[in-house]
């Protein structure tokens, strides 16, 4: 089928606590390429920390898979793409339906690790007994320099232990799920990740069964910003843009 037959729709997905403000740079030239997209706000997000602290992984999932099904509806084929959590979801869907390829930016399989020690905080293996004891830990908030280097929005003042727990058993599930990933799949994160390890994309790559699997890892220099929102940090933004819109290309 050639490109002008066939209607393609990206399904963006933001991360944990996150917005799609962190998924529009995606959305431009995927729009551009013709491509419908509908760049979605899972449930709990983007409106207020106490809105959140009401749901869970399987809400955000369920939510993903009713914005996917709607999308079907619509076009010829879908690709979901998502960002940290989003990727997490996006290889969730790969798993549940057959979408024409599927893209992770940066996306956990797991959130820690204690051999090899891979963790941004050594509290996270306890997140699930301390989610019982105090469910609300105080955060810090990004700098004003790296909110001009990686603009992000979402909730930064605090963190919801069972909101973080449920992400850590989600990413689990998904993650023993990965052999019924099929579809043509773009894996993408900088290796200077903090926040993820980019060992999570060496093993998405790893242990899903597409026959074609691109992965792409980068540096990045600038240290003022973390290297987990790519898609927004002004060093790497258009070379992520750009190696998504060439994928989903490549697709059809």
């Amino acid at each position: 089928m050639r490109e002008q037959e066939m209607r393609v729709g990206c399904l963006l997905v933001h991360g944990f606590t996150g917005a799609p403000f962190e998924m529009e740079p995606l959305a431009g030239p995927l729009r551009e390429m013709g491509c419908m997209v509908r760049n979605i706000r899972l449930p709990g997000h983007d409106t207020s920390f106490e809105d959140f602290r009401r749901t869970v992984f399987a809400d955000w999932v369920a939510h993903a898979e009713d914005e996917y099904r709607a999308l079907e509806r619509e076009v010829d084929a879908v690709v979901p793409v998502g960002l940290s959590m989003g990727g997490t979801i996006a290889l969730h869907l790969a798993q549940v339906f057959r979408p024409l390829g599927v893209v992770a930016l940066a996306a956990p399989m797991y959130v820690y690790r204690i051999i090899p020690w891979r963790m941004k905080d050594w509290r996270l293996p306890l997140v699930g007994l301390l989610r019982h004891v105090r469910p609300v830990w105080p955060a810090t908030p990004r700098s004003e320099a790296a909110r001009a280097v990686a603009p992000w929005r979402g909730y930064e003042d605090a963190t919801a232990l069972p909101q973080l727990h449920s992400l850590i058993v989600g990413a689990a599930g998904v993650r023993r799920g990965l052999g019924r990933v099929t579809a043509p799949l773009l894996v993408m994160q900088a290796r200077g990740d903090t926040t993820v390890h980019y060992s999570n994309a060496l093993h998405i790559a790893a242990h899903v069964a597409s026959p074609d699997v691109t992965l792409k890892l980068f540096d990045i220099a600038d240290r003022r910003a973390g290297h987990h929102v790519i898609t927004t940090h002004m060093e790497c933004r258009d070379r992520v843009s750009g190696a998504v819109r060439d994928f989903v290309r490549g697709l059809f």
